[in-house]
């Protein structure tokens, strides 16, 4: 058998939790480094970088809001095709089904052999359980993990300042301006709201098992910009929860990131549970949250307008449907550069499918 140097990275669960929900707790913050530190001493950054591979699933929003026009994605990890709407990435990346994802599988393991293959000049990943072998593979590094308490605004505007850095490039509409963009329409419309609803942030619906984003949560994170009150903010992190704690909290609006659609919970064919003595079911306020350059339930280069979208389904007299679609028109205008058709924006926000249908 044809010897193979892997990187195994702890298990899919807590890659799934830290890279895309932030669900973990208690890591220590630090900022992005570049790892090969011998090869950048020795000039490496002097090299033209045309050849990117990104390891980290949502960094590549963060490399499409960049735009880099000199460099081409060779590799990257599927997740970041499977957590995004594939048509919003033909619209910016159009060869995006061309990018060689072969080099790590399903379980999150990387075949450096393969990776080399690709011939990258630079590397962005997520973390130490990935450093320690990419140091060994003389190529450009870059440690994407950034931890701001949970913060999806200070983690992407780390992300692209880093991004934007390794790459050398800038950009006059930087996520950091379209945050104080969003903070600040944020604030205007909750001014004058006395009164917050109790929301439920599921983090994934699997096997009937409901995880519930408690404290130190990017979904706490967004439901605090969104003036909603957490259900769940005595647990921290994300944990399971049962459906009896589920109707103590009695939350008025759900939003589910991972899992089940919100479809079969309306309709309460979720089996052996009950969602019709919730208030949320009762006003139909059960929501997929929606998928974009990546889902809009982890930080991304679209976290800027997911305070308003939970604002627009939570508090429609402030911010109606027509009101948010605009707004988000005008940010894919200013960060990516596209006009955004009124079919693609409804294909963002319509409810996610149920397999088998």
């Amino acid at each position: 058998m044809k010897s193979m140097r892997m990187i195994t990275i702890i298990t899919i669960i807590s890659l799934v939790l830290v890279q895309l929900t932030g669900c973990s707790v208690n890591n220590e913050n630090k900022v992005a480094t570049t790892v090969n530190e011998d090869n950048k001493e020795a000039g490496s950054k002097d090299k033209d970088i045309t050849r990117v591979t990104i390891i980290s699933p949502p960094i590549f929003s963060i490399y499409l809001s960049a735009s880099p026009k000199d460099t081409t994605v060779v590799g990257i990890n599927g997740r970041a095709f499977s957590t995004a709407n594939e048509k919003v990435l033909a619209e910016l990346y159009p060869g995006y089904k061309d990018i060689n994802t072969s080099f790590i599988n399903n379980e999150f393991v990387v075949n450096t052999e393969e990776l080399l293959k690709l011939s990258p000049d630079i590397i962005f990943y997520y973390g130490d359980n990935q450093k320690n072998e990419l140091d060994k593979l003389n190529v450009e590094s870059v440690d994407m993990m950034i931890n701001k308490d949970r913060d999806p605004e200070q983690m992407t505007i780390q992300w692209e300042k880093h991004l934007e850095e390794a790459l050398d490039v800038s950009n006059e509409n930087t996520i950091e301006k379209e945050w104080e963009r969003s903070n600040n329409k944020a604030d205007e419309l909750l001014k004058d709201n006395s009164t917050k609803k109790k929301g439920l942030y599921i983090f994934s619906y699997i096997n009937g098992k409901i995880t519930a984003s408690g404290n130190n949560s990017y979904g706490d994170n967004f439901f605090n910009k969104a003036g909603i009150e957490n259900v769940a903010k005595d647990l921290q992190g994300c944990k399971e929860v049962s459906m009896e704690q589920i109707y103590e909290w009695n939350p008025d609006i759900v939003f589910i990131f991972l899992g089940m659609p919100a479809t079969p919970i309306i309709n309460n064919k979720a089996t052996n549970q009950d969602w019709s003595l919730i208030q949320a079911y009762k006003d139909k306020a059960i929501y997929d949250i929606p998928q974009a350059v990546y889902s809009w339930g982890a930080p991304s280069a679209d976290s800027p307008v997911m305070p308003l979208w939970l604002i627009s389904k939570t508090y429609p007299d402030l911010m109606n449907r027509d009101d948010f679609i605009t707004y988000l028109k005008g940010y894919y205008n200013r960060i990516y550069d596209i006009e955004l058709n009124d079919t693609l924006v409804e294909d963002i926000l319509k409810p996610k499918e149920v397999k088998g249908k």
